[in-house]
């Protein structure tokens, strides 16, 4: 339960910041990445103070990202916010501090992901609509076979079949990872669905392909036929299947 209200309350805030408008000022998004650690701290005191001290190490490292992103690049901060997330699966292992309920490390992990996860979907879609080239002719012709295997995928996941669903997820980074507004959505619904399933090793996984799939992509820096789960190195090329391998070429700029 605290993973869905996590994910649901930052994907709130996200939609609520993009309808008022406060996530036009760059400064929004940094001043979450402040916030969000600056709890762990609060919990320190209201415990019994003795984690205190490493708690404002881990604020300070945080407060740090939250400058140089808001100073530089936005992408900083999604990879910030992203690595919070996985810090907090590790958190209590670090450091002992009493005063943390025990929900909350999850709840956070989730609110971190999900505004990691928000922030990365409006950076890649505020370049879409200013790139104009082959790549963006290709995500538009790529897109509606992405889109069937992610719907095929969510039909498995209902009638049950996670594994399935998963290798319908495969699929469509295998079609969509030349995009960078498709590869970074594919990787986002293989994040969801660590999520759903717990599994953490997949949840880890994602978060970091999230970024490199955003920050990467734009470049070609790809390892083609990739499919995009954790138990796959993220830089290991494989042979694309030929069904596959049509789409893509059909959907490809020619020459």
């Amino acid at each position: 339960m605290e993973i869905a209200v996590g994910a649901g309350l930052a994907l709130a805030v996200a939609a609520f910041a993009a309808v008022v408008g406060f996530d036009r000022d760059r400064a929004f998004y940094p001043t979450v990445l402040v916030v969000v650690p600056s709890y762990y701290g609060l919990f320190a005191v209201m415990g019994d103070m003795t984690a205190l001290g490493a708690e404002m190490v881990v604020f300070a490292v945080f407060i740090g990202a939250a400058v140089i992103g808001f100073r530089s690049s936005l992408w900083v901060v999604v990879a910030a916010l992203a690595l919070h997330g996985v810090l907090d699966l590790v958190h209590g292992r670090l450091i002992d501090n009493a005063g943390v309920p025990a929900w909350w490390p999850m709840f956070c992990l989730a609110f971190d992901v999900a505004a990691a996860g928000a922030l990365a979907w409006r950076l890649v879609h505020a370049r879409a609509h200013t790139d104009a080239g082959p790549a963006d002719g290709f995500g538009r012709r790529i897109r509606p076979h992405v889109q069937a295997e992610l719907d095929a995928a969510a039909a498995c996941e209902r009638a049950g079949d996670a594994a399935v669903a998963f290798q319908h997820l495969e699929r469509a980074h295998v079609l969509g990872q030349a995009s960078t507004v498709d590869h970074v959505r594919v990787h986002f619904r293989m994040l969801l669905w660590g999520l759903r399933h717990r599994r953490p090793a997949e949840i880890g996984g994602q978060i970091l392909r999230i970024v490199g799939a955003a920050a990467l992509t734009p470049f070609g820096l790809i390892p083609q036929g990739n499919t995009g789960g954790s138990d796959i190195s993220p830089f290991r090329p494989v042979l694309i299947p030929p069904d596959l391998a049509g789409l893509i070429a059909a959907a490809s700029p020619p020459g």
